[in-house]
């Protein structure tokens, strides 16, 4: 089941993977998160969602999350609704 959590600690680089990533850690509670590493046409496409103009403006961002025991990913940008 989706849930949303707190983007924080965002940064664009080669982390510890070698190659230029978008990172965060997805925050569900105060103590209670994980990081999440997305490359490629992914993060750009994540990045755009939002339509920010750093990605350090994605700071306090919500996003959709699934939780499986410990595992904690991310699902999708969240994403406002005008509906009128």
């Amino acid at each position: 089941m989706e849930q949303l959590a707190i983007i924080k600690n965002v940064g664009f680089g080669n982390k510890d993977v070698g190659h230029p990533v978008l990172f965060f850690n997805s925050m569900v509670a105060e103590s209670t998160g994980a990081l999440q590493i997305i490359d490629g046409k992914e993060a750009l496409d994540f990045i755009e969602s939002y339509g920010v103009y750093d990605v350090k403006d994605l700071e306090g961002k919500p996003v959709w999350i699934e939780r499986n025991g410990n595992i904690i990913k991310i699902t999708r940008a969240w994403k406002e609704t005008n509906n009128g």
